[in-house]
Parts: C-alpha cells; sequence; structure tokens
C-alpha cells in the first residue's frame, strides 16, 4: 500500500522506515520546534522508537504534530493508575505514515502492529473478526457451524457482524431447507431414530436412512447456495406461488408465500455481504488526501492493495480497469494473517455508510460503475478531526 509522504528529517533513516513513508530524529537537547515544523498536522499512523531504535509506542491519529507536542513537550504522561511515561527523555526517533480515510488507517495499523509488536498485538487491537458459517462438504457427516476460524478449509460462507448473526444464518438454513438439527442423531444415519422433525414434514430424515447421505449432502450444498446466491430460487418460487393462486389453490399459494417470505431473508439486511469467502473481493473507493480525490483499494480474500489515488472524477481508462481486474484474481490468503485483514475489511464493508468508503464487488466493476462510486464517495461527509488542534487518538499500542 502507498502513503502520504513527507520528509526525513535530518536524512537518517532506521529498522523501521519500510514500514513508514518518513522519519524524524528528535534530540531533547534541541526541543521539540525544529521537529513540529516538519511533521504534518494530518491523520497518520506513527511509531516512535528509543535511542537502540527499539518501539515505544505505535499509535493512529488525526494530528500527529499536535499528538507530538503533547507527548514530547516535557511532562511525563501517565499511563494506568500507577505509572507514568517521560516519552521526551525515552523517545529518539518518530516513523508515519500519512493516511486519509479510516479504512486506509485500520489496514495500515494492522500491518504496523503486527510488524512492531509481533507477540502482543493480537490481544490489544481492538478489531473484531470476521464470523462465517463453516461447512465441511466432504465429511459423511456434514454441519453447519459458525467460526471465525479461515484456516480450516471446507466451505465458508460470510461475513456477518457476530456470532449471534452466524447462528441466525444456520437457522434460517436450516429451516428453509429442512436440515438435521440433531447432529448426534445424524451420525447415527442409517440407523438412527428420527426425531419430530420428521414427523412434522420437517426433515427429510437421512438419521434413519429415509434419504441417503449422498442425498443429504446434495441438499446441504443447495442450501448454502441458495444463502449465497437466492435469486434463483427465489423467481422460481414466485412462479410456484403465482400458478397457485392462479389455479385458484389459496391454500398451497399460502404455503408457498410463506417459503418465499423465509428465502428473502438470504442477501439481505445482516446477509446482504454473505458469500463464499474465495469470492471476498471487492474494489472500494476512500477519500483521497484532498476534497474531490479518492483512493482505490482491491480487497481479495486475505490481502489489500491500494491501486491508485484518483485526483479527480475517474475518466474510462482500460490500463486502470485491467490492473484491478488482474488483481482482484489473486489467490486467496486464508491463513491467520489473512484472516485478520477478512475481519478489518469485513468491518468497514457490514457497517456500509458509517464506515465511509463505497465498495463495488469486483464482478461488477466497470468503467460506469466506477465512476457512479466516486460520486458517492463525495456526497459522503468528510471525515471529521483532521488537522484539529487536538491530536484525535483512534488507535494505541504501547511496548509493555
Amino acid at each position: 500500500m502507498g502513503g502520504g509522504g513527507g520528509a526525513a528529517y535530518n536524512g537518517r533513516v532506521g529498522a523501521w522506515h519500510s514500514l513508514f513513508d518518513a522519519a524524524a530524529e528528535f534530540d531533547p537537547g534541541a526541543g521539540t520546534d525544529e521537529m513540529l515544523k516538519v511533521v504534518p498536522a494530518k491523520w497518520v499512523v506513527y511509531l516512535v522508537t528509543d535511542a537502540d531504535d527499539q518501539p515505544v509506542q505505535l499509535l493512529c491519529v488525526k494530528n500527529l504534530r499536535a499528538s507530538l507536542k503533547r507527548r514530547l513537550g516535557g511532562e511525563a504522561e501517565q499511563q494506568g493508575p500507577s505509572r507514568r511515561v517521560d516519552y521526551r527523555g525515552l523517545v529518539r526517533r518518530v516513523y508515519w505514515r500519512r493516511v486519509d480515510s479510516a479504512f486506509e488507517a485500520d489496514v495500515v495499523y494492522l500491518e504496523a502492529a503486527r510488524a512492531v509488536f509481533p507477540q502482543s498485538y493480537r490481544g490489544m487491537l481492538g478489531f473484531e473478526p470476521a464470523w462465517y458459517v463453516h461447512a465441511d462438504l466432504e465429511h459423511r457427516f456434514p454441519r453447519l457451524v459458525k467460526t471465525i476460524d479461515l484456516t480450516r478449509g471446507g466451505t465458508l460462507i460470510g461475513p456477518v457482524e457476530d456470532k449471534h448473526a452466524a447462528a441466525r444464518l444456520i437457522q434460517i438454513i436450516e429451516d428453509a431447507f429442512d436440515l438435521c438439527r440433531y447432529y448426534s442423531v445424524l451420525t447415527e444415519s442409517p440407523r438412527g431414530r428420527a426425531c419430530a422433525y420428521k414427523e412434522m414434514g420437517k426433515c427429510p430424515a437421512p438419521c434413519d436412512g429415509t434419504i441417503s447421505m449422498a442425498q443429504y449432502h446434495e441438499l446441504m450444498r443447495w442450501g448454502i447456495a441458495t444463502a449465497v446466491s437466492p435469486d434463483g430460487l427465489v423467481e422460481a418460487t414466485q412462479r410456484r406461488m403465482a400458478a397457485a393462486a392462479a389455479g385458484l389453490n389459496f391454500e398451497a399459494a399460502g404455503k408457498v408465500k410463506q417459503y418465499l417470505d423465509q428465502l428473502a431473508q438470504f442477501g439481505a439486511g445482516a446477509f446482504k455481504h454473505v458469500r463464499r469467502v474465495e469470492d471476498f473481493r471487492y474494489v472500494t473507493l476512500q477519500p483521497g488526501g484532498r476534497p474531490g480525490t479518492a483512493k482505490v483499494f482491491v480487497v481479495t480474500p486475505g490481502r489489500v492493495t491500494e491501486v491508485v489515488g484518483l485526483v479527480a472524477e475517474p475518466a474510462r481508462s482500460s490500463d486502470t480497469l485491467r490492473l484491478i481486474l488482474e488483481l482482484g484474481q489473486r489467490a486467496a490468503d486464508l491463513s491467520e494473517i489473512g484472516a485478520e485483514r477478512i475481519g478489518v475489511v469485513a468491518g468497514h464493508l457490514l457497517r456500509g455508510k458509517k464506515a465511509g468508503g463505497v465498495f463495488l464487488p469486483i464482478d461488477r466493476v466497470e468503467d460506469r460503475s466506477l465512476a457512479k462510486a466516486w460520486k458517492e464517495l463525495q456526497k459522503q461527509k468528510a471525515q471529521e478531526g483532521e488537522g484539529d488542534d487536538e491530536e484525535g487518538v483512534v488507535k494505541e499500542l504501547q511496548r509493555v
């Protein structure tokens, strides 16, 4: 990812320069005035290090100049109920990277935190994981389970906001496709004893061999496919309802209508963005460094790449579009690191306009859709806080 650029103070760079755009030396004997002339009063992710260039603190703030003025001005800062930190006596170098949106800030901060505090960052970041529904369709007795572990293989669909939404999605799939509710009974197939759901006509009873496990596998595949892309089944069900009503079979039409209401929950509300994890592929336009500008990022499973900074409304550009589509086809990275990146992106995706920025599924990206997304972005309110006299701390990690 690219950042905002800056000047290196005294011309020196250190061990962390590859993570950041600029660095500044701090000499407590010389005071802060000269350094404060160099650093921007802008939104940044920044790191301060000691005389050995060891990390002291990693922060994301809306105003770097105000933040350094407060921390390095001479007063020790309270850290917890009984600990004061003398940053002026400790800090000797500052690294920073400009960011222009909450999305960019979160992505940059995650990468920096992992590199700077590899042993402790996970429990301190505050980012929520992405919740998915998992099924191992190669298992003899498949089941739907909620998970944040994207390394487990099999089929994963999501993201959804939390474990409660994941549990609700499982319930909707089970109800709409009459899947087994009692897994312990399913594992006894074909010699299990059917439960009351069979008697109510709400389970095809693979447990007692009424249908085969091969048929049950297909039923589960159908349920998962519909949760991801419900339009085909919804349209077929609408035709069934219309045919029943046209034949004056209103009781049957009413039952089909109830089923249609079940299906309507897929692809809407909390489940609007549900898709297979390998299809977690988006282009997102985020605010740029000045009004009327934007930055374009390509999101693939486990990766985020800044493609281009748009200084104005995007015109037709075959080269840019080709690059976006090429990057959008990269292989999925479902490692622990990749899952963390998915979680950060999913948090913004699921909050929608509240998070700022515009997201487009990669398979819907074209010149016209990019131009429309740019116009939508310009209508959003500017991110608040940057350039204020206060530092505007967004995130903070401290060396223990």
